[in-house]
C-alpha cells in the first residue's frame, strides 16, 4: 500500500535497508518502513558566536536578530534577512533574491531566471 508516514518531533537513530524497503528506527517512537525516506530538520539562525550585542544588535529568545517591518536591526544601518531574521522558510523563497537599496534596507524582489 502506497502512502506517506509523517512523524514530527522525532529523532531518527538509525536507517536500514531490507527486503521490505527502507526502515527508519525512531527509538521509543517505533519505526517506519517504506520504499523511500525523506528526512527534514528544523532551521535555526547561527548567530550565537557573532558577538552581535557588541554592535548593538539585539537577538530574540530564539537567537534571531530583532528587526522591524523593513528588516532593520536595532543597530544603525544594519539589516538582517533569511534565517538570521527569523523570516519564514517557505518552499518558494529561493525564487526570490534580496536587494539592498541604500539606507532603506533590503527589499524582496522577484528573481528573474536568466
Amino acid at each position: 500500500m502506497a502512502g506517506v508516514a509523517l512523524r514530527t518531533g522525532v529523532k531518527p537513530i538509525g536507517v536500514s535497508r531490507g527486503s521490505a524497503g527502507v526502515t527508519v528506527d525512531l527509538g521509543d517512537r517505533g519505526e517506519v518502513t517504506g520504499t523511500d525516506v525523506l528526512v527534514t530538520v528544523g532551521r535555526e539562525p547561527v548567530t550565537w558566536d557573532l558577538d552581535l550585542d557588541a554592535a548593538g544588535v539585539r537577538l530574540d529568545a530564539r537567537g534571531c536578530v530583532e528587526v522591524d517591518d523593513g528588516l532593520a536591526a536595532t543597530a544603525p544601518r544594519t539589516w538582517a534577512v533569511g534565517d538570521a531574521a527569523g523570516s519564514p522558510q517557505l518552499p518558494h523563497a529561493p525564487g526570490h533574491a534580496w536587494r539592498l537599496e541604500g539606507s532603506r534596507g533590503p527589499r524582496m524582489q522577484p528573481c528573474t531566471p536568466s
